[in-house]
């Protein structure tokens, strides 16, 4: 369970706030029947590339980074896409659709809580995707790991928001649905809410979420008993 010293609350961006799968559409008219393997791969490489460049220290932004992870994809299912096609794609990241449950539970925590966003993904990507959500009207913060030029897991990346917000670990929660980014920030000591928006097992590296919940919703509500 959470303390009640929060003071302020972290969210991870992708698959916690925005669902990534709302790009699959637009996927599926260039990709065709191979349209959901090309997102797994896709996928599957950005977080690799992340890992990747950051421990051989070879920095790209997540823009960039994510469009050298769909051209591995496409290249390795044989398509050929067109340059403009490709740009297009890429695009969608700027008008990544929020869950359901998103804009209604940041509402119940604004004015209550500092509320800020810390990604991987750099500036333009975060103001662009909570604006076309309406979001930038609720949220405090974009705290983004450009700032170091490194990624997640990386410890400096979680400890960031102590620095900017000037609050301790145990005054800040962290939010993700992504159990490598839950594992990571409880490694740094922050108080950790996993969102268990898809059937998941805990990573195996003796890290724990404080609190597991089905969706932000459930969340507010309960920090707000």
């Amino acid at each position: 369970m959470v303390s009640k010293e929060i003071k302020g609350i972290l969210f991870d961006a992708y698959g916690t706030l925005f669902d990534i799968a709302s790009i699959d559409p637009r996927l599926e008219q260039l990709c065709g029947e191979k349209a959901p393997a090309v997102a797994e791969l896709w996928r599957r490489k950005q977080l690799e590339y992340s890992w990747l460049r950051t421990l051989m220290v070879r920095y790209v932004d997540f823009y960039d980074l994510t469009r050298d992870a769909l051209s591995y994809a496409l290249e390795t299912f044989g398509l050929e896409v067109s340059s403009a096609d490709k740009q297009a794609l890429m695009q969608e990241y700027y008008r990544l659709k929020a869950f359901p449950d998103v804009r209604e539970a940041l509402g119940l925590l604004k004015g209550k809580y500092h509320l800020a966003i810390l990604s991987n993904a750099n500036p333009s990507l975060l103001e662009r995707a909570t604006s076309f959500n309406g979001l930038d009207e609720i949220l405090d913060d974009y705290i983004s790991a450009d700032e170091l030029q490194l990624y997640k897991p990386v410890p400096a990346i979680y400890q960031l928001p102590e620095k900017k917000l000037r609050l301790a670990p145990w005054n800040l929660l962290f939010v993700s649905a992504n159990t490598w980014d839950v594992a990571g920030a409880a490694a740094c000591g922050l108080q950790v809410a996993w969102v268990k928006r898809q059937e998941a097992i805990p990573e195996k590296l003796g890290l724990k979420p404080d609190v597991i919940v089905k969706d932000l919703l459930q969340l507010a509500r309960l920090i707000l008993k």
